[in-house]
C-alpha cells in the first residue's frame, strides 16, 4: 500500500480483529498505538505482538492459554442486568498478559471495532490500519467501511485490508500513488453524490464528473506505470486498490 498525501508523516493506530488474518501489511513503529479489538488479541499473539490495549465485550475470544480466565466467556445478552453486571466485573479483572483491557458492554450501539476508533480518535491520532476486519461475517466487513467513511468525516483516514486489497475513504480531497502501483483501482461514491471526480494518470481518465451511490461506474480502472491521483471535490468516495 502506497499513496501520498499533502500531511505529515504521523503516529498510527492499528486494531487487529477477529477476522481472517493473513500476517501485519503494516509494520508498527514505537510510537504507534496498537489495539487488539476483542479475539483479534490471538491473531497478535500469533505474530508475538504485544498491542498496548485490548478492547471489547469478550464475546468472540477463545481464552485458552490465557492467564486468569478458564473457559470461554459467556454470552452476556441472555443475562440481566445483575448478573451481566457482575460477570463485566469479573473480565475486568482478569490478566491477558499483563495487557491493559476495556471491558465494553455487549449491549451497545457500538461495535467493538468502532469502540477501538473512538479511542483512538481522543489519543489524537488521525491515522487507522484495521486488520483482521474482513472475512466470512459481510455484515461486519460493511460496518467496517461505515467506520472508514467516519473517519474520512472526522479528517482522519482509516485503512481496511485484506489478503490482497486495502480500502480507504476520502471526502473533499485528493490523493496521490506513485508509479511503482499496479493492478486494479476502483472508486465507489459511498455518499449519494460525489460531485468534481478526477482520476488522473490511470487507464481511464475522467475530468470533474458526478458518481453515485447506486451505480458502480468507478469499477476496475487500472494502474498503467505512471503516477495517479484521484480528487473529489465534494462527497465521499471508497478507495480499493492493491497491497
Amino acid at each position: 500500500m502506497q499513496e501520498t498525501e499533502d500531511t505529515e508523516q504521523q503516529r498510527k493506530c492499528i486494531i487487529v480483529g477477529a477476522g481472517d488474518f493473513f500476517g501485519m501489511p503494516v509494520k508498527p513503529a514505537k510510537c504507534d498505538y496498537i489495539i487488539a479489538a476483542d479475539a483479534g488479541y490471538e491473531n497478535l499473539k500469533i505474530m508475538g505482538i504485544v498491542p498496548d490495549l485490548i478492547v471489547g465485550d469478550f464475546d468472540s475470544m477463545h481464552v485458552d492459554g490465557v492467564q486468569g480466565t478458564t473457559g470461554n466467556v459467556k454470552d452476556l445478552d441472555i443475562y440481566d442486568d445483575a448478573e451481566k453486571a457482575e460477570y463485566i466485573h469479573h473480565l475486568k479483572k482478569l490478566d491477558l498478559d499483563g495487557v491493559e483491557t476495556r471491558v465494553i458492554d455487549p449491549v451497545k450501539n457500538d461495535p467493538d471495532m468502532m469502540a477501538c476508533v473512538r479511542i483512538g480518535l481522543e489519543l489524537g491520532i488521525r491515522e487507522f490500519h484495521i486488520i483482521g476486519g474482513t472475512g466470512k461475517r459481510i455484515d461486519h466487513s460493511i460496518a467496517n467501511l461505515q467506520i472508514l467513511a467516519f473517519l474520512a468525516d472526522q479528517g482522519a483516514r482509516g485503512y481496511l485490508y485484506n489478503v490482497s486489497q486495502v480500502t480507504t475513504a476520502i471526502k473533499n480531497t485528493s490523493v496521490r500513488f506513485p508509479d511503482t502501483m499496479k493492478g486494479y483501482f476502483s472508486a465507489f461514491s459511498y455518499s449519494d453524490h460525489s460531485y468534481g471526480v478526477t482520476e488522473k494518470g490511470f487507464k481511464y481518465i475522467i475530468n470533474d464528473v458526478t458518481l453515485n451511490s447506486l451505480t458502480p461506474t468507478g469499477l476496475s480502472n487500472e494502474f498503467v506505470g505512471t503516477e495517479a491521483e484521484i480528487s473529489v471535490e465534494d462527497g465521499t468516495l471508497i478507495l480499493v486498490y492493491g497491497i
